[in-house]
């Protein structure tokens, strides 16, 4: 999908959006990578049924159906416009709308559990402030679970040095806030503990006769848990950060 500006998403061009997002499952929901690291942390954490989860940017709301088929049932969803199918939007409390780069968000102080944020924050002309509203909306000790292009990633840095720019950050596209780790580090995860990194590797990776090596390397690798986190670091197409908010003094 092409960069249109929040004006432009609930103006000229909302009609496109719409045609697009209505039924759109990013990579993160389409592999299951987002399912996975949800119901990881929310065992490891013990986060019961009836946690109160937030996904922003949810678009189709693909993944709250997919943790609403998964026994969830106090969920809530959040976009710039309606893109949601009522099919979906029916399985959620609460569903509303708001710029989430500039505008405050609908609900009170210390209200989720967990929020979640399938590559959302790159889409954003504010990520920064968004950051802030979510981890204002966010209970002490809850989880926020968000990912970003991994642009330091094998792939990613050689796509960059062949065409100068990072495949994920094409022209073409709509993501716009470039965020290493560097970056949100300082800002994202102020006043959180960060406490898991996940990696989604899509099968693309596999493709070709490179990508054959990697399988057999990769299936040899997957027998030592941290051969595997390495390469798959190296690998991967999306970085999943999982930090959680620390209570106050």
């Amino acid at each position: 999908m092409r960069y249109l500006t929040p004006e432009e998403l609930k103006s000229s061009g909302r009609a496109e959006a719409k045609e697009i997002l209505e039924y759109c499952a990013g990579k993160n929901v389409k592999y299951d990578f987002a399912l996975k690291v949800f119901l990881k942390y929310s065992r490891e954490l013990g986060l019961g049924k009836d946690a109160a989860v937030l996904d922003v940017g949810t678009a189709s709301g693909a993944f709250l159906k997919q943790i609403h088929q998964n026994g969830y049932r106090n969920l809530y969803g959040h976009d710039i416009d309606d893109y949601t199918p009522q099919e979906n939007k029916k399985l959620l409390k609460d569903y509303k709308l708001c710029d989430l780069g500039t505008e405050k968000l609908p609900w009170p102080d210390n209200f989720f559990d967990v929020i979640t944020a399938w590559c959302v924050l790159p889409h954003l002309e504010n990520p920064f402030y968004a950051s802030r509203e979510l981890k204002r909306v966010l209970k002490p000790g809850g989880i926020f679970v968000f990912t970003t292009p991994h642009i330091t990633s094998r792939p990613s840095i050689d796509f960059f040095l062949k065409r100068g720019y990072f495949a994920s950050y094409r022209p073409t596209n709509n993501h716009i806030a470039l965020l290493p780790k560097s970056v949100l580090e300082k800002t994202v995860f102020r006043g959180f503990d960060h406490i898991g990194t996940e990696y989604l590797v899509t099968p693309k990776i596999f493709g070709g006769l490179k990508g054959k090596i990697r399988k057999a390397v990769s299936a040899i690798a997957s027998r030592n848990e941290n051969w595997a986190r390495k390469l798959a670091g190296r690998w991967a197409y999306n970085i999943c950060y999982v930090i959680q908010k620390q209570n106050p003094e």
